[in-house]
């Protein structure tokens, strides 16, 4: 099952509704229901400690039978973590979050991308997207499309990852290792409609940036 949070960054472009139309459970994270209000859409399931939605959404959500989970303010994880578990619990296996890349918080930023290392996720295949970026986990091995002359970084999120090889991007990696000290990965480049990573020990976090 697939299921699509709306998270509450600020956004730079609106929502994909390609993205939200692929979801077989569609979440709103606190204010990400802002995001959905205004194209229009309403989601299965509002988590979060709603102190980033306003009380007219709430109240529609609510009225139109959304199904509300209220976290207290003061507890141990984000309600983008919180939803994650939510969303796993009613059984995704592929999860993709819209709105968690973006402003103001860079602290949200970090802890959005450092929750796809989760061992919530190692089943699960899961992706951070806005209109521009996309950032997953390779897991060993992993193919994504996109267009040539896209940037791909790879950044390690363990001290070392060994044995990093790619495929169909212009500077190749042939069983290097990269270090989590290094930006040897940022800045690669597609040269067709794929590319393919694989790797051995370690973490590696993809960005894919599809900008021009």
């Amino acid at each position: 099952m697939h299921a699509v949070l709306v998270a509450g960054s600020t956004l730079t472009a609106e929502l994909s509704r390609a993205e939200i139309a692929s979801a077989d459970l569609l979440v709103a994270v606190d204010g990400g229901a802002e995001a959905l209000a205004r194209l229009g859409i309403l989601p299965g399931l509002l988590v979060g400690d709603l102190d980033s939605i306003s009380v007219g959404t709430r109240s529609s959500l609510e009225s139109q039978g959304v199904e509300v989970v209220v976290l207290p303010t003061a507890k141990d994880e984000t309600d983008t973590e919180a939803a994650l578990r939510v969303a796993i619990a009613r059984g995704a296996n592929e999860i993709t979050v819209l709105g968690a890349l973006g402003g103001p918080r860079l602290d949200h930023l970090l802890g959005n991308v450092l929750l796809l290392t989760s061992p919530l996720l190692d089943t699960v295949k899961a992706r951070l997207v806005d209109d521009l970026h996309e950032a997953f986990l390779a897991k060993g091995e992993v193919v994504f499309g996109g267009e040539r002359g896209d940037t791909v970084s790879l950044l390690p999120l363990t001290p070392r990852v060994e044995s990093v090889v790619t495929e169909g991007l212009l500077y190749p990696l042939s069983g290097d290792t990269l270090f989590q000290w290094s930006t040897r990965g940022v800045s690669n480049v597609m040269t067709g409609p794929e590319a393919r990573v694989r790797h051995g020990e370690g973490v590696l976090l993809v960005f894919h940036y599809r900008g021009r």
